[in-house]
């Protein structure tokens, strides 16, 4: 997934990537801003791990990965960003727990689940 925050103040909500078991188990996510300054831009990625109220702030700066638990042990949230925020997002699965969600979502137990997504809110490429 490409996400973009156009820099208009727009962040993204603490959530977890995987609360419900879509097969998710790994999330990785790649920043491509160059010159960021978070001070001025803002953006800062928030974990909270295992739900604690201890932070780490992460400044998405060019070329770093980052790597963490899709599941409750890692909510986090993207700050509001005053400038052009993007990042590469690559989830790595648990095959046998995919299956099963693709399952339940076929015969409609589940509503949600993860194919493939872009975000763009108006962000120049």
């Amino acid at each position: 997934m490409v996400a973009c925050y156009p820099g208009n103040g727009l962040g993204y909500v603490r959530h977890v990537d995987n609360p419900h078991g879509d097969g998710r188990c790994v999330t990785c996510i790649y920043y491509l801003n160059q010159k960021w300054d978070s001070k001025v831009h803002g953006g800062l990625l928030q974990i909270f791990p295992e739900g604690r109220s201890v932070v780490a702030n992460i400044d998405p700066i060019f070329d770093r990965l980052l790597i963490f638990w899709s599941d409750q042990r890692n909510p986090h949230q993207v700050k509001p960003a005053f400038a052009t925020r993007y990042a590469i997002t690559v989830w790595y699965f648990d095959a046998k727990e995919r299956a099963r969600a693709k399952e339940a979502h076929q015969r409609g137990k589940r509503g949600r689940g993860v194919l493939g997504a872009e975000v763009s809110w108006g962000c120049p490429l």
